[in-house]
């Protein structure tokens, strides 16, 4: 199944959320870094450190705020994705731009230190373009399964042990007939945890402990380092289901629907999904703040969320090359509340 999308497809998106859903445009305030802020560099610019997949998203941010807000300085140093949480820890950045939830490994830190909890909105959601590094998830078996369809509790089952119901290691199991019925399942993926050598750090985090309710991976689950790895290990065993990148999946394999209760149509992870936010597996950028407890954010880094959210700062990032999907109206209503 081709999981690419078309730039006219993407700009209608865009269009239909921005013009029918995002009715307000943006209206600057004033907001200067309170006194001392760490990310404030000696020439008065600030300083953000962030995600390298994300630097022309926040690139454009910087140019559209620099637009309402004249004489701003930024500084836009790139890393990996454990950078900017670091950066964060000591207010060496005005926030952290990332594609996963903040560490859990580096969460003990943060707490112990700014004696808070991490504090992020979602800013876009995965895309659909082979470019990009970020992308939702899939469900993908042989080409040769018949099935078409399982709920996201089978798939708990199939990948992970554990909870109330039975773990499902037979085909069978699964609705599946015939002769792969009574065979076993092969499920494959990434790492359940960053511990071990991958290309997502954050796909442990995001499934097994989001969407798998914490359970650990299956006894039979292969643990492989690329999402490319996947794609070939389930296109070589009729056997085998794993869990790879929406975009990194090729003809060799099938993308089977995903349902998330009795009475919902299967996704597959199409643009119209995941903009409308029917596809379990989405995922998302965030940016990261440094909130203290019992205090307000920081006026500046509000002022720059407001942007992100507003439908100026959501078109800049839905135009940009990796091709990142803008958040729907009720996503981006919910953000900007956590800002109050």
């Amino acid at each position: 199944m081709k999981k690419s999308i078309t730039t006219a497809l993407v700009m209608g998106l865009i269009a239909a959320v921005l013009k029918a859903q995002f009715p307000a445009v943006y209206q600057p305030q004033s907001a200067a870094p309170p006194k001392g802020a760490g990310y404030v560099l000696p020439d008065g610019a600030i300083q953000i450190v962030g995600w390298d997949e994300m630097g022309g998203i926040i690139e454009s941010l910087n140019a559209l705020f620099v637009q309402s807000h004249p004489g701003v300085k930024f500084k836009y140093v790139t890393g990996n994705l454990m950078a900017p949480q670091h950066s964060l820890i000591f207010d060496e950045t005005a926030l952290a731009p990332i594609g996963m939830e903040f560490s859990s490994n580096l969460g003990s830190a943060y707490r112990a230190l700014v004696h808070g909890e991490p504090f992020g909105i979602r800013l876009a959601h995965g895309a659909l373009n082979p470019k990009a590094r970020l992308s939702p998830l899939a469900i993908i078996v042989h080409k040769t399964n018949p099935i078409e369809t399982l709920s996201t509790g089978q798939i708990t089952h199939i990948f992970s042990v554990g909870g109330r119901r039975p773990d499902i290691v037979y085909w069978s199991q699964a609705g599946v007939k015939g002769e792969l019925g009574s065979r076993e399942i092969h499920p494959c993926g990434l790492p359940e945890s960053d511990h071990y050598p991958s290309e997502d750090v954050g796909f442990g985090v995001y499934m097994f402990r989001d969407k798998f309710g914490g359970n650990h991976q299956a006894r039979k689950y292969q643990m492989l380092p690329s999402y490319a790895d996947v794609v070939k290990r389930v296109s070589e065993d009729p056997q085998a289901i794993g869990i790879t990148a929406l975009n990194r999946v090729s003809s060799d394999v099938k993308v089977v629907g995903v349902t998330v209760n009795d009475w919902a149509r299967p996704a597959r992870g199409t643009a119209e999904e995941i903009v409308a936010g029917n596809y379990p597996y989405d995922r998302y950028l965030y940016l990261y703040v440094r909130r203290l407890p019992g205090q307000p954010i920081d006026p500046f880094v509000k002022e720059y969320l407001r942007l992100a959210l507003s439908p100026e700062g959501q078109a800049a990032i839905a135009a940009e090359a990796h091709g990142y999907l803008p958040l729907n109206v009720h996503e981006a209503a919910a953000e900007l509340a956590k800002l109050e």
